[in-house]
């Protein structure tokens, strides 16, 4: 992968105004830039409104979905790296590049979602005799069970989501 949303100079900028951003601070530029490259793939993974910018412009020039044929659609799919930018989005918008800032903060601070997944459904641990109880009712936070780390990310994310219950069907030639 060869881009992020945002650049280590954004970041600072963010970071400048926001409390409690010392896992950010305190980092080496390399380790930043590492996150926020890990960041970047998490939210790729996410399944977002709309098409890819440049699926979106193949679709206009060939004149609608029903004008192309599926290797003009993964063509244009591979064309761009990254999900953003969107539609008639000729930039990435700042929001998915605020969620980039946040979820490299959470990183930086030693958030895994997996493990804070699995946590949840702990009810007691004990250390001599070494007894951990688990109670696998409990429901999982959503921004954890989508692999986000950090709750402030995922509510400037979810706007952009797809409804994961619509089931949308596209006739190619």
């Amino acid at each position: 992968m060869t881009s992020m949303y945002g650049s280590i100079t954004k970041a600072n900028a963010y970071f400048l105004t926001r409390l409690h951003s010392e896992a950010w601070e305190m980092e080496n530029a390399t380790n930043q830039t590492k996150a926020l490259y890990t960041a970047t793939r998490i939210i790729d993974r996410l399944n977002y409104k709309g098409n890819k910018r440049s699926v979106y412009l193949a679709v206009l020039a060939a004149g609608g979905w029903d004008q192309l044929a599926l290797l003009d659609i993964q063509v244009a799919e591979a064309a761009q790296e990254l999900e953003f930018p969107r539609d008639t989005d000729t930039t990435v918008p700042v929001d998915i590049e605020t969620a980039c800032f946040e979820i490299s903060l959470a990183l930086l601070d030693g958030v895994d979602p997996d493990i804070e997944l699995e946590n949840l459904g702990v009810t007691n641990q004990s250390y001599s005799g070494v007894k951990t109880s688990y109670n696998r009712d409990q429901q999982p936070i959503e921004h954890l069970l989508h692999g986000i780390p950090s709750a402030m990310a995922w509510r400037i994310l979810k706007p952009f989501l797809r409804d994961g219950r619509a089931v949308i069907t596209v006739r190619v030639n």
